[in-house]
């Protein structure tokens, strides 16, 4: 491990200097230990950001890969969330996006009017919940539905549904186009857990990503559509529908579907370096959404995921 492991595949491809990475890792760092001391309540305005610089410390030398659980409270500008983080590179890693960088505040991140209230929210790849708990507690939905099909998640999952005080369905399935039976690779960074070979085997040729070094044995799940859920769950109208599903978003957004007119807004972090990119963004204006514009875009903001709201 080392300063090696900090380097983003951008990086690597702009040949940015190790120097240029230090300076970028420590001011982010130090960023992150303000924002830990300001969003944590009680005594976690100190536990997280103690947490942050263990994470940013196992980033570049011996990566976390506990299954130690602790609960944590931090803000969200609707009141607090109480939530399950496990010590580990993974989940400290979503915590940051969600809790402290505030991806799914969605008025702040994307040009569009304030939101204060989503009726019901679907999360596909809800992994242990973290991005749930921040949409429960900010938007307070009366119907939220979280997908996921990883059993050391969805463990994790179930214990932040019973923190919360919004009421969850756990739907401990994979979501594809048709139903069967997907393979998953796994790893201790569960949040790049991929149903789709060609994410996984091109994480596995690149040895500096940190799943390597957490490699875990391959399961199989089962695998749901989307309608399914939907009548499932007897939901006829979604007001925010989260995709976060490491490139299986290509099968959910292959083509239009007659569903996708029950939903009106959707945020999804397309895997542009896996999958075909520009076919998601083709399904999405077909089905009639247009794409919201970021606030910030990258390199400037770290939020990979775009919104979506119907034309």
């Amino acid at each position: 491990m080392g300063l090696d492991y900090l380097r983003t595949d951008t990086d690597r491809t702009q040949n940015v200097s190790l120097g240029r990475i230090a300076v970028r890792e420590t001011l982010g760092c130090l960023t992150n230990l303000a924002l830990g001391a300001r969003y944590g309540q009680g005594v976690n305005k100190l536990s997280l950001p103690y947490w942050m610089l263990r994470a940013h410390i196992g980033a570049a030398r011996t990566p976390l890969d506990s299954e130690h659980q602790r609960v944590m409270t931090l803000e969200t500008p609707r009141g607090p969330a109480h939530v399950c983080v496990r010590e580990n590179q993974s989940d400290l890693l979503i915590l940051w996006q969600v809790f402290l960088q505030r991806f799914y505040e969605l008025d702040c991140m994307y040009a569009c009017a304030p939101v204060d209230r989503l009726d019901t929210v679907i999360d596909l790849g809800g992994n242990t919940g973290l991005s749930a708990a921040y949409l429960a507690a900010r938007y307070r939905p009366s119907t939220l539905v979280v997908a996921e099909p990883i059993p050391e998640n969805l463990a994790v999952l179930r214990r932040n549904a019973a923190l919360s005080d919004t009421p969850w369905t756990i739907v401990p399935n994979a979501l594809a186009g048709e139903r069967g039976r997907l393979a998953f690779a796994v790893s201790g960074m569960w949040c790049n857990c991929t149903s789709v070979d060609a994410v996984a085997d091109l994480r596995r040729s690149r040895p500096y990503r940190l799943e390597n070094t957490m490699e875990r044995p391959s399961i199989t799940v089962d695998a749901i559509t989307m309608d399914d859920l939907l009548e499932q769950n007897g939901i006829e109208h979604v007001d925010l529908l989260k995709v976060d599903t490491e490139g299986g978003e290509a099968d959910t957004f292959a083509r239009p579907q007659p569903w996708m007119a029950k939903v009106d807004r959707i945020v999804v972090e397309i895997h542009d370096k896996y999958i075909d990119g520009a076919v998601v963004r083709r399904t999405l204006a077909e089905a009639g959404f247009r794409q919201i514009p970021a606030r910030r875009a990258e390199p400037d903001s770290p939020n990979p995921l775009e919104l979506y709201a119907r034309a």
